[in-house]
C-alpha cells in the first residue's frame, strides 16, 4: 500500500484538521453525480429524488470504510423499506468493486469516483488531505443535510453505527407520508 493511501485512510488525530468541513455549506442542494457501475451502466444521486440516501465515498481497501459499508449494510436492511437508499462509490485507483462487493455482500450499488469528483462533492477544500470515508446524507427533497469525513473522530467512534442511524432516522421521520387512521396513506 502507498503511503498517500495509508494517509488517506487513518482517522487523523492533529488539530489544524478539525472543523475543516466548516466550509461546506449544509444544508444545499446535491449535485446529480453520475456513479459508473461495474456492469457498465451508472446510478445519478437524482436517481433517489424521494427516497432519503446515504452517499458514501470510500476506498475499498480502507479498514474504516470496510466498517462502513458493513454497518451501512445492516441500516440499509433495516430502514430500506422506510424508504432509504445506499450508494457507494470508491474513489481509489483501479478498485476491484465486484471483488469488494462479493467479499463483504454489498445489497447496494457500488461504483466508482475520481477523487477530485468526491473532493468536490462535499465541498472539501483542495489544500488539505481528505481522509475517507465521506459520507454524505441527503433527503427526500435532494438536499445534502449532513456530511462527514474520515476527520470526523466524533461520529466515526465506536458509536459510529448509532450516529449513522440517527442521521438517517432524522431524515427518514421529516418526510415520511403521512398516515390517516386505518392505516390508508393521506393524499
Amino acid at each position: 500500500m502507498r503511503p498517500q493511501r495509508i494517509a488517506i485512510c487513518s482517522i487523523a488525530t492533529a488539530a489544524f484538521f478539525a472543523g475543516s468541513l466548516l466550509s461546506a455549506q449544509l444544508p444545499r442542494m446535491a449535485p446529480d453525480l453520475s456513479i459508473p457501475l461495474p456492469n457498465g451502466k451508472q446510478v445519478k444521486v437524482s436517481d433517489y429524488r424521494g427516497k432519503v440516501l446515504c452517499l458514501a465515498f470510500i476506498l475499498t481497501t480502507c479498514p474504516h470504510c470496510q466498517k462502513t459499508t458493513q454497518l451501512l449494510d445492516a441500516i440499509y436492511k433495516d430502514d430500506a423499506p422506510k424508504g432509504l437508499a445506499v450508494v457507494e462509490a470508491a474513489v481509489n485507483d483501479n478498485p476491484n468493486v465486484p471483488q469488494f462487493v462479493s467479499a463483504y455482500k454489498v445489497p447496494f450499488p457500488v461504483g466508482t469516483a475520481g477523487v477530485m469528483s468526491a473532493v468536490d462533492y462535499i465541498q472539501w477544500p483542495h489544500n488539505k488531505l481528505p481522509l475517507v470515508p465521506f459520507l454524505v446524507f441527503i433527503d427526500r427533497k435532494g438536499m445534502i443535510r449532513a456530511q462527514y469525513t474520515g476527520h470526523d473522530e466524533a461520529f466515526f467512534d465506536n458509536d459510529q453505527d448509532q450516529h449513522m442511524r440517527d442521521e438517517i432516522d432524522i431524515l427518514l421521520n421529516e418526510g415520511a407520508p403521512a398516515k390517516a387512521k386505518h392505516g390508508r396513506k393521506t393524499h
